[in-house]
């Protein structure tokens, strides 16, 4: 079940998201692999690229980032709407790759291996589209053989929600300068 809900937030709740995590006063972190450890697999189409990153909260990390309270009108709204309970809150950001084309995607990946919901939260406008792929995360070994089931424009204030065992990735932006996304983690809070 692959869902896409555009205008998630209201407009100025949106707005203020926006212009944050795009001003000077938001820091951004260094990732070299953005979806996976150097040096694991890649399917064909696959280019590995840097990430900037910020890890806003972590429940299996302990992490928690004095921007986080900035971001509660979209994580409170996740949290009521879809009865989730947030493991983890990151915002990326990826920027043009040379040679990297439309058919590229960085590498498939699940970000947790036990059930849970992902969400991808666009803030940008520009390219660089969500792949989805048939596939799901069974056990190791993982997979390396991958059928795209589904890419997902980015627009700006649109959520991607997803089962979280599903085999997933972003792209690098070709056209525009970066790609800005709040990539959320969440369990549904019976199974706490």
């Amino acid at each position: 079940m692959i869902t896409v809900i555009d205008d998630f937030l209201p407009k100025e709740d949106f707005t203020k998201l926006h212009d944050l995590v795009q001003s000077s006063e938001f820091p951004w972190y260094y990732l070299s692999h953005a979806s996976k450890q150097a040096g694991s697999a890649l399917p064909d189409n696959a280019v590995e690229s840097f990430a900037m990153v910020h890890t806003l909260y972590s429940k299996h990390d302990n992490a928690h980032s004095f921007q986080l309270k900035n971001f509660s009108p979209l994580l409170g709204k996740i949290e009521q709407d879809f009865n989730l309970e947030i493991i983890r809150v990151r915002c990326g950001m990826k920027t043009h790759k040379k040679d990297f084309t439309d058919q590229n995607y960085n590498l498939p990946h699940v970000d947790f291996k036990f059930p849970h919901w992902s969400m991808v939260y666009y803030v940008n406008d520009t390219d660089g589209d969500t792949w989805m792929f048939d596939q799901v995360y069974v056990n190791d070994p993982e997979t390396t053989e991958f059928t795209v089931k589904q890419r997902i424009t980015p627009k700006p204030n649109r959520l991607l929600l997803f089962p979280g065992l599903q085999y997933h990735t972003a792209s690098n932006p070709i056209n525009k300068d970066s790609r800005i996304i709040i990539n959320i983690n969440g369990v549904e809070k019976k199974l706490l």
